[in-house]
């Protein structure tokens, strides 16, 4: 069965009505649950307050409205975007009377509305594993944004002023406008609404080990797979390791796996020009004041105070924490393995090596570089044509599986 082929049945069965579905020519069953966020409360700005409950510490509200238009649709205090306050995961498993006895938490990219790309890799991966394939939305992302970020008539609007008013801007679309918009307004959103998927994903974890769901063993293994920007919320999690959860953890990058400053998201489909930039600087000066503006960012990322969470400022830019990055990094030796494309200009093969492997090259982390003899694109690995249908679905599989012998059978 082609790619294309495989894409298709997985989204009919996707989208059917009912918390279940199964499709039998597959042998694949999909669950849906819906959860309330834990994570959003003295965290988002515009909550009741902004509170560090770990140390009993309240903060003002120091995000400043920049917007010129627009406004009811993107000029929102990000508590109050009620689409984030509760999501849906989705598990992905093959259909059988036994529970699965492990799970791969699969992360997605940047700027992403829909799951429809990852439902493939989602059913190899279940298929070649036996275990259940967890969808997680990261925060702002997929069905936890709200609709108005994907109308193209609204969010056009959006892009044309920032073509037309921003000097200098280049790849301003609808399709990247509310998330360019937001990021260029306020860029410790990145880390924000990052901690309130880490502290969600925690709180996953902890069901999956409460039993909570029955198609999953309770003591079952935990692994990940992260793509792009979904492998630096990985990298970050095997790195802080809260409580221990993913110590007998693998993480698989595909298309990540580098520091941000050394991914390049300049994208009609993932972010414009201007937005990139002043995220990048945003960071670079926040690193180099040892986060002196921010005093709410600088708590959380103090090593003392958030071991954990600080994790966070070492994969911001290469040249700031590398000892301790690569240092925390050795220590994780076969548990995380990289699979990278040759022509992938959003997230280098060359960027993964240096970080991964280290600057010295001393770091035994396996990083797969890869080349699809068919058109393809950090944003479409694998289109869906007709046209190359073979290589196509050869050059899925080959990836696929790097992941599964990664992960192992369960």
């Amino acid at each position: 069965m082609q790619y294309h082929e495989i894409y298709k049945l997985m989204k009919e069965t996707y989208d059917m009505e009912g918390s279940v579905s199964v499709n039998e020519t597959l042998g694949i069953t999909i669950r849906h649950q819906n959860f309330e966020t834990i994570g959003a409360q003295g965290v988002l700005s515009g909550c009741e307050r902004l509170y560090c409950k770990d140390h009993h510490t309240e903060y003002a509200d120091t995000l400043v409205k920049k917007y010129n238009s627009c406004d009811t649709i993107l000029d929102v205090p990000d508590f109050y975007i009620k689409e984030n306050l509760n999501y849906r995961i989705s598990i992905i498993q093959n259909t059988s009377d036994q529970p699965a006895k492990g799970t791969i938490l699969l992360f997605h990219g940047l700027n992403e509305k829909k799951w429809d790309k990852y439902l493939p890799w989602a059913y190899e991966l279940a298929k070649s594993t036996n275990k259940a394939v967890l969808l997680f939305p990261i925060t702002f992302h997929m069905d936890r944004a709200p609709e108005d970020w994907s109308n193209r008539s609204l969010m056009y609007q959006v892009a044309q002023e920032r073509a037309q008013n921003i000097a200098k801007n280049s790849d301003s679309s609808y399709v990247n406008a509310a998330i360019s918009s937001r990021m260029e307004s306020h860029p410790q959103r990145l880390f924000w609404s990052g901690l309130q998927s880490y502290y969600d994903i925690k709180g996953i974890v902890n069901e999956l080990k409460k039993g909570t769901f029955p198609s999953i063993e309770a003591d079952g293994t935990l692994d990940i797979f992260g793509y792009s920007i979904g492998s630096f919320l990985a990298m970050i999690l095997m790195m802080s390791n809260p409580k221990g959860i993913f110590s007998n953890s693998k993480m698989f990058c595909f298309c990540g796996g580098m520091t941000i400053d050394r991914m390049f998201p300049i994208s009609k489909y993932i972010m414009d020009a201007r937005a990139a930039i002043v995220m990048q600087k945003c960071f670079a000066e926040l690193l180099t004041t040892n986060f002196a503006s921010d005093i709410r960012l600088e708590h959380y990322q103090n090593a003392q105070e958030h071991p954990n969470e600080s994790w966070f400022k070492t994969m911001l830019r290469y040249n700031h924490f590398q000892k301790e990055r690569e240092t925390c990094l050795k220590s994780l030796e076969g548990k995380i393995k990289a699979y990278v494309l040759e022509d992938d200009v959003v997230a280098p093969p060359i960027e993964a090596l240096n970080t991964l492997k280290g600057g010295y090259r001393n770091i035994d982390i396996d990083v797969e570089i890869d080349h699809y003899d068919f058109p393809y694109s950090h944003m479409v690995p694998f289109p869906l044509t007709t046209k190359n249908g073979d290589l196509i679905t050869e050059g899925f599989q080959r990836t696929m599986k790097s992941a599964s012998d990664f992960f192992g059978k369960s």
